[in-house]
């Protein structure tokens, strides 16, 4: 047991822990209370039910939603169910679990390539701090879940590589295609995963059976899936979009075009996602590895695949990636092993006799300057974590004082309105702990509630405590 593992494992969960009993209204409030009311309806509709996930923005429908395989809601439902009624925190604290255990993954993987175990320490020491992985490592989204599959997949399917053996095999085939299902933009993950067979068997590869048979094992699961949430969404008209033929389009190109998406993601990378010493420790680590796969052909090369396979879904997804913070996490992980290779070797080609302290000094630093950026995403800017706070407060107060069995119509602002199928702003729903509609400004319209009302609604509410001083909701 590595104790310096350990405790770094233990202070990136401390950092996670941070505010895990807060209400969910910080940064991406909607996503996290979508994924927590569909915990909570599994829990109250059935858990017999694993494979029909329900959301409260369900209007006169079942409420079957299209989504990415929902394993993580699922799972803090059988938590809500052991702990005897629903409790946000536990949602929380599964993704802190979740999050600090990838980071032992990613110490094996990196001790796998580098043979190093000071460069493994220092990866996943980076990977626990850095601002992106910090919050959304603990946010109550299914991210933790993808991060840990994401990272189990390489090191299974390397394991598997040495050993030639059945079970490993069937522990990779597992990783994979649960990593697959819980997010399919985790396909990239093929290019590191063929970099990593053609150097153990070079192009001979392609001629295994098992590569071919690994290849159908973990991608039918996942094919079969989607099948299914498409039938889902035929039943009900609800989709979270992940495809692109409804929904929010986060497959615009056009962004493509502008200067504006370079620099948005530079600025991102150096401030949000790595902070400016691990990305400047980033590209020194890229430039090592480069050098070290030319001059050794040795381990190393899958990370500049990986790196290129994760540029690939920068510039096929611009729009979500643009606008959501969280679609850069799936390049903290290599980000942070090439950083800590750039440091570690950096310290023992200077032959100062403090390298341990400046380890201590970089990921100190890293660790303060990742507190001030975190602070803009435990309360959002903008109004956003005001707003929510509003939904919070009347949700909180109108689940209190209405009907138990009603249907709703709330009002809200939603940056997706003009989108067919939209996945509509959960936050009022959910902490009204009711079902129905979600309807933004341009919709207040007596013809609009009376159209609901015969659908059957019986009550529309808005946080007015919100509303009030912001005229976009009742000029509309």
């Amino acid at each position: 047991m590595d104790r310096v593992l350990v405790a770094i494992l233990l202070a990136g969960l401390g950092l996670r822990l941070v505010e895990i009993g807060a209400p969910l209204i910080d940064q991406q409030a909607w996503r996290q209370t979508d994924t927590a009311a569909i915990a909570r309806n599994y829990l109250e509709e059935g858990l017999d039910r694993p494979f029909h996930p329900r959301v409260d923005w369900r209007g006169d429908t079942l409420g079957y939603v299209e989504m990415n395989f929902p394993l993580f809601p699922y799972s803090v439902a059988v938590l809500y169910a052991a702990a005897g009624g629903v409790h946000d925190w536990l949602g929380r604290l599964l993704a802190a679990l979740l999050s600090t255990a990838s980071a032992g993954i990613l110490y094996l993987l990196c001790r796998r390539t580098f043979g190093d175990v000071g460069v493994a320490r220092v990866a996943a020491a980076l990977y626990l701090v850095v601002p992106v992985s910090w919050f959304f490592g603990r946010a109550f989204m299914p991210e933790a879940l993808m991060m840990l599959l994401s990272l189990a997949t390489l090191y299974t399917f390397e394991r598997w590589l040495r050993s030639c053996r059945w079970a490993d095999f069937a522990t990779a085939v597992t990783c994979a295609a649960a990593c697959f299902l819980v997010k399919i933009p985790t396909l990239y993950l093929g290019f590191p995963l063929v970099a990593m067979a053609w150097q153990a068997r070079g192009p001979s590869f392609l001629r295994d059976p098992r590569m071919w048979l690994y290849l159908i094992a973990v991608l039918a699961p996942a094919a079969a899936w989607y099948a299914h949430a498409a039938n889902l969404f035929h039943e009900t008209g609800l989709t979270f979009g992940i495809w692109n033929r409804y929904g929010y389009d986060k497959w615009d190109s056009s962004l493509l075009l502008t200067g504006e998406f370079y620099a948005v993601m530079a600025v991102r990378f150096a401030h949000n996602i790595l902070t400016p010493v691990v990305a400047l420790l980033t590209v020194a680590g890229i430039m090592l590895t480069v050098r070290r796969v030319r001059e050794e052909g040795g381990g190393g090369l899958y990370l500049l695949i990986w790196g290129a396979g994760l540029g690939l879904y920068l510039v096929l997804v611009p729009e979500g990636n643009h606008k959501l913070h969280y679609y850069q996490l799936p390049f903290v992980p290599v980000c942070a092993m090439l950083a800590a290779l750039g440091l570690i070797t950096w310290i023992r080609r200077c032959g100062t006799p403090w390298g341990p302290r400046l380890v201590i000094a970089t990921c100190a630093a890293t660790v303060a300057y990742s507190a001030w950026v975190a602070h803009d995403y435990y309360r959002p800017g903008n109004n956003v974590y005001h707003y929510h706070r509003s939904a919070w407060e009347a949700g909180s107060l109108f689940d209190s004082r209405a009907d138990a069995d009603a249907v709703v119509v709330t009002g809200e602002i939603d940056d997706n309105a003009g989108a067919k199928y939209r996945s509509q702003n959960p936050t009022l729903l959910y902490y009204a702990n009711r079902k129905g509609w979600q309807i933004t400004p341009d919709q207040f319209q007596d013809e609009t509630l009376s159209a609901l009302q015969r659908r059957g609604a019986d009550l529309f509410f808005a946080a007015v405590g919100f509303v009030r001083p912001h005229s976009e909701f009742w000029e509309a």
